[in-house]
């Protein structure tokens, strides 16, 4: 009987030892699996690019960080020009001012009250912001808006009129609204905007009163140009929610989502990387009111400041950029935490009616999509900033990666681009490819 009960039990135990086993395999397996899908690229090629932007006195740094969509490192390079910034280093997590990357922020929490029906993108903006309903239209002597003029033209002084259409939601999204910046090229325009001191406002309120007192520069719904339209929908959505928008950042985005890089202020002993220019062929320091998007002044992110600009105020660092990247397009890989529905990012990403050009198109809703006739960089969804701040996804690899600096009119800008920019994107969609 004893030697029955033993067999018994070394067969049984026999059994644990390969089920065990057999477990353990799969786990390889599927360890294994997942690993052959990891892509792994040759850094040294795209160092050597960066390097060679930075070492030639062409940039003040540059630092590119991809991640895939698990959070995983694909490529991390960091290089600074010490002759500039001999002690300042550039990580994941240094703070750096994005500009126009903030526009999708933005946008996103608009994107979130529409699915609530808390707005609709056909409101009036009106609706929530009285202090616009009589808006007038900046128009030359013939009776044409300025944005139709090109800076050759007579623009100065201009007339106003009535507009001839209703200002919406969606004019404030895709660029049609009329709100500029101090950047038309015709002074007239151009002073009078300045002349508001957009930074320098105490909050929400007093910009848009003075932003009522100013003409738009096109009737809304007319064309598309590139402006303060972004800035507007945040000043609407404070108003619709009686929040500000730094506290619709906090509690609809940063704290549900555990995103720590984004902010509109300055944290506590962070100093700020200076900004830099090539406007004059050698790199240097921007002097103030340089950089004249609003005029003079620009945005100080002190953090008792309750101004909040949603276009162009923002501070990232390119972790916290990438997390809400990935919490945007690849959601379904964070469990529990998703944020905007599918039908939200299909309408934010899709091609809009109209033409293109040679880069791609504009999807109205702060996105950029790349053609998928480029020559490398085939249907890439993409955001940039003023100072030479980017990031991309790449939903096909599944990909999110950004390349900052902080430089103004670089020496090597070709047309939306750089050469540095081509340069590395060509480099890293030829090792991407080998992944096809």
């Amino acid at each position: 009987m004893n030697d029955i009960i033993l067999k018994e039990e070394f067969h049984a135990k026999i059994i644990r030892i390969i089920i065990l086993f057999s477990i353990v395999l799969v786990c390889f397996s599927c360890e294994k699996k997942q690993d052959k899908y990891f892509i792994k690229l040759n850094k040294d090629p795209l160092n050597e690019i960066l390097d060679r932007y930075v070492n030639e006195g062409i940039y003040p740094f540059l630092y590119s960080r991809i991640e895939d969509t698990n959070g995983r490192v694909v490529y991390e390079h960091s290089v600074v020009n010490r002759k500039l910034l001999p002690d300042v280093s550039i990580d994941a997590n240094t703070w750096i001012r994005i500009w126009s990357m903030s526009k999708l922020v933005t946008i996103s929490l608009a994107m979130d009250l529409i699915e609530d029906n808390t707005i609709s993108i056909n409101d009036p903006v009106s609706n929530y912001i009285p202090e616009f309903k009589d808006l007038k239209v900046a128009v030359n002597s013939d009776s044409i808006s300025l944005a139709r003029l090109k800076s050759k033209d007579n623009a100065c002084p201009f007339n106003l009129v009535d507009t001839d259409s209703v200002l919406k939601i969606k004019n404030l999204f895709d660029h049609t609204a009329g709100f500029y910046y101090a950047l038309t090229r015709f002074d007239c325009i151009d002073s009078l905007f300045a002349s508001i001191d957009t930074p320098n406002k105490k909050n929400g309120n007093a910009l848009i009163k003075s932003l009522a007192k100013l003409p738009l520069i096109q009737h809304p719904g007319e064309i598309y140009k590139y402006g303060m339209n972004t800035t507007v929908l945040g000043l609407l959505l404070e108003r619709v929610t009686g929040h500000s928008l730094n506290d619709l950042v906090k509690k609809r985005i940063s704290e549900p989502h555990n995103i720590n890089g984004l902010r509109y202020t300055l944290p506590k002993n962070v100093n700020l990387v200076p900004c830099f220019t090539g406007r004059d062929g050698d790199l240097r320091k921007v002097r103030p009111g340089e950089l004249d998007l609003y005029g003079k002044n620009v945005p100080d992110y002190h953090p008792d400041k309750n101004l909040f600009l949603g276009g162009e105020g923002m501070l990232a660092t390119a972790k916290g950029y990438i997390k809400f990247m990935r919490l945007l397009f690849f959601n379904s890989f964070i469990k529990n935490n998703k944020f905007l529905s599918e039908e939200s990012l299909k309408k934010m990403t899709s091609k809009p009616k109209g033409e293109q050009n040679d880069y791609g198109y504009q999807t109205g809703y702060a996105i950029y999509l790349t053609s998928e006739t480029h020559p490398y960089e085939k249907n890439i969804l993409r955001v940039g900033g003023y100072e030479k701040t980017g990031c991309w996804v790449d939903r096909k690899n599944q990909l999110i990666g950004t390349l900052f600096s902080q430089v103004n009119e670089s020496a090597d800008r070709i047309g939306l681009g750089s050469k540095m920019e081509n340069d590395f994107k060509q480099e890293l969609y030829k090792q991407l490819s080998n992944y096809e």
